[in-house]
């Protein structure tokens, strides 16, 4: 009764990984005005430093943030969701997924073939599943489930409370779908250790 008790509570925690791979793993907000200056700081410095283009392009960024200003600065906001993520770092198409993936991998080399391993977060969470209805009668397969989970769940977690965001022309947060994922990883590992304990006390009695 013990182990079916704890082979629902690894079937619960799959579901609620899978159900954040969906969920918006990261928002970004940006005013219109801040991006402006951040391309105009840009556009000053590198080869386009005292061209003709940059300061026309500058005049003209100029222009439009004082008429943003007097209608009120609008701010822009968008999220990403763990399914997204591949998608949208391989199309180059949003900054807020490739900082997220940036923070998830540490590393932004190959970044559009690592973001694939996304995917892998809710099929691993379905392994889980299997490894812990083996671990009912295999305890080799409970010693895989926490190894797994405990590997995900810490890596994931240090890289995102070390990360970084602060320094982009955006302000990114991460969202629920993303610590959801982690940390169920991290009861699943909790689980497997626990159910390894106990298996190991009832042995000996």
């Amino acid at each position: 009764m013990r182990r079916i008790a704890l082979l629902a509570l690894v079937v619960i925690c799959a579901i609620a990984i899978i159900h954040g791979f969906f969920m918006p793993w990261a928002k970004a907000s940006a005013s219109v005005t801040k991006v402006a200056k951040s391309l105009a700081s840009s556009a000053t410095g590198g080869i386009l430093e005292n061209t003709p283009f940059a300061g026309k392009f500058i005049r003209g960024l100029d222009k439009a943030t004082d008429k943003i200003s007097e209608l009120g600065d609008v701010q822009i906001k968008t999220a990403v969701s763990g399914y997204d993520i591949p998608t949208l770092i391989n199309k180059k198409s949003s900054q807020v997924a490739i900082a997220i993936a940036s923070a998830m991998f540490k590393d932004v080399k190959d970044l559009d073939k690592k973001s694939m391993l996304v995917y892998l977060l809710p099929l691993l969470a379905l392994l889980c599943i299997g490894l812990a209805i083996v671990g009912i009668k295999n305890k080799i397969a409970l010693i895989v489930m926490a190894v797994l989970s405990g590997g995900i769940a810490v890596g994931g977690l240090y890289n995102l409370m070390t990360v970084n965001l602060s320094d982009l022309p955006i302000q990114i947060s991460i969202e629920q779908g993303l610590w959801q994922t982690m940390y169920a990883y991290l009861i699943i590992f909790v689980i497997g250790i626990v159910w390894i304990v106990l298996d190991l006390k009832g042995a000996k009695k």
